[in-house]
Order: C-alpha cells, then sequence, then structure tokens
C-alpha cells in the first residue's frame, strides 16, 4: 500500500473524466444528507475538495484554461481562486482551520513551496528545510500550527514529515528508528500529528507524533502489513487504513485506533466479499468519512457512524464508468465533503440547506 496515495491517483483519473459531467444541482445522497457540486473555476472542468472548517468552508483545487490553482468554497457553490506564490504557476489548498486560515502548496517548474494563505488570502511561503525542494502543508490547527512533508523529489517515498510554527519555521519531525521517510497528514487542537513512516523493510506504518517531539508506531490488525493514520480529532481517536495480505492478494481495511490503544477493523460495503476501504478524516463524535468499494467493483464516499455502521454517501449522478467518487474530510456538525466524478461536492444535512 502506498500512503496517500489517493490524491495523486485520484487527480489524474479525475482530470479525465471531469469534461464529460454536466453541471448538477443538488442531489438526494442518502438518509439525511444532500450533495451539492461546487463549481469550477473560471475555465475550469476539473476540481477536488480537500479541506473544511467549522463553519463549512471548503478548500482544494480546481483546474482553469491553463493550469491548476487552489481553490475556496464559501457556503455558496462559487469558486474562489486563491492563486499562487508570485512566480509560480500551480497551487492546491489541503486544510483550512477555524479562523480562515488555509494551508497547501504552491508549485514552480523545479519545486513546491509550503504555503499559506491568511484568513485575507494573503500567501505566505513556510520555511523550506535545507535539502529539500518539494513541500506540501497538509494539515493545519486553530493554534496555527501546520504539519506535512518535504522531500528533494516527488516522490512521497522520500523526505520526512515536517511542522510549521506560526511563525513559518520548520522541525523535521524524523521517522521511526531505522526508517528512511515519512509524512504528516492530519494535526489535532493540542499537535498531535498522524501520518506514517516508512521502513526499508516492510513499508509504511501508521504513527503518531506527540506534542512534545517524540513519535510512536500505532498498533496493527492481524496479518498488517502496511499502514497510514489520516485523521485525528481532539480527543486522540485516530482514522486511518491498515494493507491485509489475504486470500492471495491484499485488501485495505479502513480502521479507527481508539483513545484506550486498541484497533478497531471498520469493514466496508456489504454485498462485497472483500471490500476495499480507506479513510480520511475522524470527527469529534467519532464518525469516520473515506471510501469503499461496492459489489460492483466501485469506490463510492463512504461514512462509518461511531457505532461502526457504514453508509453509502452516494455519487453524482450519470457519472462515466471509471469514475472515483471519496469523502475527504468531516466538520463536527457533520458537513462532508470530498470529490464525484472529477468535481469538488460537498455534503449537507437536509435541516442546514
Amino acid at each position: 500500500m502506498q500512503s496517500r496515495r489517493r490524491p495523486y491517483l485520484i487527480r489524474a483519473l479525475v482530470l479525465a473524466v471531469a469534461g464529460t459531467l454536466a453541471m448538477s444541482i443538488p442531489v438526494q445522497a442518502s438518509a439525511g444528507l444532500v450533495m451539492e457540486r461546487l463549481a469550477a473555476l473560471p475555465g475550469g472542468t476539473a476540481s477536488g475538495a480537500w479541506g473544511i472548517n467549522a463553519a463549512g468552508v471548503v478548500v482544494g483545487w480546481s483546474n482553469t484554461a491553463t493550469t491548476s490553482h487552489a481553490a475556496r468554497w464559501a457556503t455558496g457553490r462559487t469558486a474562489e481562486d486563491l492563486g499562487t506564490l508570485p512566480g509560480d504557476t500551480g497551487s492546491a489548498a489541503t486544510a483550512i482551520n477555524t479562523n480562515g486560515t488555509i494551508v497547501g502548496s504552491s508549485s514552480y517548474p523545479d519545486g513546491r513551496h509550503a504555503v499559506r494563505w491568511a484568513p485575507d488570502r494573503t500567501i505566505t511561503a513556510l520555511a523550506t528545510p535545507a535539502g529539500t525542494t518539494y513541500c506540501t502543508a497538509e494539515t493545519i490547527n486553530d493554534n496555527g500550527v501546520a504539519a506535512g512533508h518535504c522531500s528533494d523529489s516527488l516522490s512521497i517515498s522520500t523526505g520526512h514529515a515536517v511542522r510549521w510554527a506560526p511563525d513559518g519555521t520548520a522541525t523535521d519531525l524524523g521517522t521511526l528508528p531505522g526508517d528512511v521517510a515519512s509524512s504528516a497528514l492530519k494535526i489535532n487542537r493540542d499537535g498531535t500529528i498522524v501520518g506514517w513512516s516508512r521502513s526499508p523493510i516492510s513499508g509504511n506504518r501508521a504513527v503518531r507524533w506527540n506534542s512534545d517531539g517524540s513519535i510512536d508506531e500505532l498498533p496493527s490488525l492481524p496479518g498488517g502489513e502496511n499502514s497510514s493514520a489520516e485523521g485525528i480529532n481532539d480527543s486522540g481517536a485516530i482514522a486511518g487504513e491498515i494493507w491485509i495480505f489475504q486470500a492471495g492478494h491484499g485488501v485495505n481495511h479502513a480502521v479507527r485506533w481508539n483513545v484506550d490503544g486498541t484497533v478497531t477493523d471498520l469493514g466496508g460495503f456489504p454485498g462485497s466479499p472483500d471490500p476495499q476501504s480507506q479513510v480520511h478524516a475522524i470527527a469529534a463524535d467519532g464518525t469516520v468519512v473515506g471510501e469503499s468499494e461496492t459489489a460492483d467493483g466501485h469506490f463510492h464516499p463512504a461514512l462509518w457512524a461511531p457505532a461502526g455502521a457504514v453508509t453509502d454517501l452516494g455519487t453524482l449522478p450519470a457519472l462515466p464508468e471509471g469514475t472515483i467518487s471519496f469523502a475527504t474530510a468531516i466538520n463536527d456538525a457533520g458537513v462532508i465533503t470530498g470529490s464525484s466524478g472529477g468535481n469538488a461536492v460537498r455534503w449537507l444535512q437536509i435541516a442546514r440547506r
């Protein structure tokens, strides 16, 4: 399993299919939820959403006529272009905190800066550790502490997890002993960070960096060979996936690491004998969102309730064959964001519309 594989794989897939999709109105997604398509930037045909804050403001990316830029969607569906650092050619936003500060990346031909957009949309480069040229800030908490990954190449199989202080200075978070790479994916209010650390022998291992900088490996399931921690809430519950080789093939299992130290296999959609599943975020109440494989082999956005029941969040209608849909973030009010068929989408509670 390649940790955090979908952001890169999906972007290529959605660009290929998004141009065939017509504009759509909000559609019933599942009991109690309605899904709305968020508009691309002017001239664009594809978009993706990766973060949401308490107010329901969504951030991600959209292509334009010539490139791809970070985008912000407020409570309406119109995209705001967040732009790039001066001289850069593209950008993407990955997370937004309660006060509206956004993080992500701004790219140029031979590298990528980790960046932060202030609530007034002013963009600032975060520090680039020595020896690296490709950085992305993946997450930010309400104290303004960000985390992500920096490397000397585009590959996420090299480089280290990085934490950026509110003043933009960078700290290399390191790896588990003997490992060769790491990446930070989510941070909670007290500064606990989760992600993965890569062993040269056994692949990725889900890890937690504590607020004092120490690193812990998270427990696996029986037969688990690779794992990644993708989300953490303020209580310390963590969500992610564990890759298990069974019956001659590998299967991704969505999991939750509970605050008591145990790990729960969340399973996937019923009807598939071995459904692949992956998660990206966990809310305060333990609700988890991501994607799971349906009985006919498609990937649909999924929500796992705190007690474990899984719900198919549905997709935009009339999607082309080969389309992937997934949920990437959820706020504590239960508003969810993600992508469907190459389009950024948001799921709202019907009573909130």
